[in-house]
């Protein structure tokens, strides 16, 4: 998991690798191509990093198949719903991956989080998580950070790393007092981005350039790095077997 005080500061990592003893579905579902076109890497010299990767490449989503996302609001912020699919969106088109938002979850956060839920999403991966949450729920929250965010992953029959599902930890408060401020929309919105990028695979990189920044210093877009980096994680084959 990955962890961002309010300005994007100090934090950490906490990646999860799949051992085969979690919950996953009984059977792999069938990918019919790359959905969304691979991005094209832009030039520049902002730098990337990935938060794990092997000799095959860096842990990452599979671009064949759509990435399911859901949202709790245990906690109300105004405004959050339009927020978030600002965020979805841009992510997206960075991306290349399709980014599909399914709606509100009774699901809370959970540091703990199951990688499948059947009861609640049926016999498959559990989508991205986005939660609304306070410190109270997730002690990685205290103080002053902004959010907490992460992925886990499994070492595909190719030995590919695939990520298969993930979460985002927001803290309400915190993004309530950003958006009062003046332009903190954009801020707010730029720190989801953050976040998701983490989801996807993206790690730190020293250059204030850059959204992957640990600390911000007004960037509220992606970076060339950022997309470059983006671009290599969709630069991978369908997955096999998930």
């Amino acid at each position: 998991m990955i962890r961002d005080r309010v300005a994007m500061g100090l934090d950490g990592v906490r990646a999860k690798a799949l051992t085969g003893q979690e919950d996953r579905p009984r059977a792999a579902a069938g990918s019919a191509g790359r959905l969304i076109p691979a991005p094209t890497a832009p030039g520049g010299t902002g730098g990337f990093a990935f938060i794990a990767e092997n000799p095959l490449g860096p842990a990452a989503y599979d671009p064949c198949r759509p990435l399911a996302v859901v949202v709790n609001n245990e906690v109300v912020v105004p405004g959050a719903d339009a927020l978030i699919g600002d965020a979805l969106a841009l992510v997206q088109e960075a991306s290349g991956l399709q980014l599909v938002y399914e709606g509100a979850t009774d699901e809370l956060a959970n540091p703990e989080r199951r990688t499948m839920d059947a009861a609640r999403y049926g016999e498959r991966w559990s989508p991205v998580l986005i939660a609304w949450t306070t410190p109270e729920r997730d002690a990685e929250l205290a103080g002053e950070v902004a959010g907490v965010a992460g992925s886990a992953h499994l070492v595909e029959s190719t030995g590919r790393l695939t990520n298969v599902t993930g979460a985002v930890h927001l803290d309400a408060p915190t993004f309530a007092q950003i958006l009062q401020q003046p332009n903190g929309r954009p801020h707010a919105v730029a720190i989801v981005m953050h976040e998701l990028a983490h989801v996807l695979g993206l790690g730190h990189v020293d250059s204030s350039d850059e959204l992957m920044a640990p600390s911000n210093s007004g960037q509220v877009a992606f970076g060339d790095g950022d997309r470059r980096g983006l671009a290599l994680l969709a630069d991978r084959p369908c997955a096999v077997g998930l």
